[in-house]
């Protein structure tokens, strides 16, 4: 009788390789195709495993603690805010859009009056937010530059004693030089700002500032040539912080401008 099953052997001598195959290879047994029939679940076995089970269970748990730690994360954010001590609002976002907007207007029509583009200088780091503003509604030509004065240090006293730690890049000299600062208070960062740039050479200087605080003016500001005074808003008598003005470098990316609770820098300044 013939041996369906018999294996024929195969040796390759120069891989050494043993190598087995059937002879009818119809008759192994192949894995079916078809759908896997499984057992009734009366009759399956139950899983033992304890690490299975357990990330059966893990989305639950994650959820629960997901929820129980809401509240927690809820109260960190709030002590996080940038808003944190602020006692009041002075003007809403869309109010300094819009007087940016009229300051810019003005601007505008003088410096197209001229006949070379005027050198905007921004005095950092106070003034980004509204020079940037700023010069995106002025159409006309013109350069910008920035410059760095400093004065208050991290207290909310002006020191009297300003100084330029960061100089300007272009020339100004024989140019109509335009001065955005962010607040103007006692006129001593400004003024010294001025007698710097007609040292440099500027034909005409003026002066755009966010906020304008007269009742803290100590020195008398002197434009330069035809220069003029620019003021978005009269500010109070209060320290007040928020786009781009700081106290201690926080509060700058504020979109309105605030006034800040005492207790977040009197408490600084009992030394």
């Amino acid at each position: 009788m013939a041996n369906n099953n018999m294996v024929v052997v195969v040796t390759r001598q120069d891989s050494g390789i043993l190598a087995r195959f059937p002879t009818n290879p119809a008759s192994s047994q192949p894995r079916s195709s078809g759908p896997r029939t499984l057992p009734p679940a009366n009759q399956r076995l139950p899983n033992k495993s304890p690490a299975l089970r357990a990330r059966r269970r893990r989305p639950t748990t994650l959820s629960a603690l997901a929820l129980a730690l809401a509240p927690a994360a809820a109260a960190a954010a709030a002590m996080v805010s940038a808003e944190a001590g602020i006692d009041r609002v002075l003007w809403t976002e869309a109010e300094v859009a819009a007087r940016v907007g009229d300051v810019a207007a003005e601007l505008e029509a003088d410096l197209r009056a001229l006949p070379e583009p005027a050198v905007v200088v921004g005095v950092a780091t106070g003034a980004f937010l509204f020079l940037a503003d700023l010069v995106r509604r002025v159409d006309a030509p013109l350069a910008v530059d920035f410059v760095r004065v400093e004065s208050y240090g991290q207290g909310t006293e002006s020191s009297g004693k300003p100084r330029i730690t960061a100089d300007l890049k272009v020339d100004v000299a024989g140019k109509h030089v335009v001065v955005v600062e962010d607040i103007v208070d006692t006129g001593n960062t400004l003024s010294c700002l001025i007698a710097h740039l007609e040292k440099k050479g500027a034909s005409s200087i003026s002066v755009c500032t966010f906020l304008d605080k007269p009742a803290r003016r100590k020195v008398n500001v002197q434009l330069v040539g035809d220069g003029k005074f620019y003021s978005g808003f009269e500010c109070p008598d209060c320290f007040v912080v928020g786009y781009g003005l700081d106290y201690a470098e926080l509060y700058r990316n504020l979109p309105y401008v605030g006034v800040l609770k005492p207790e977040m820098y009197t408490k600084d300044s009992g030394n």
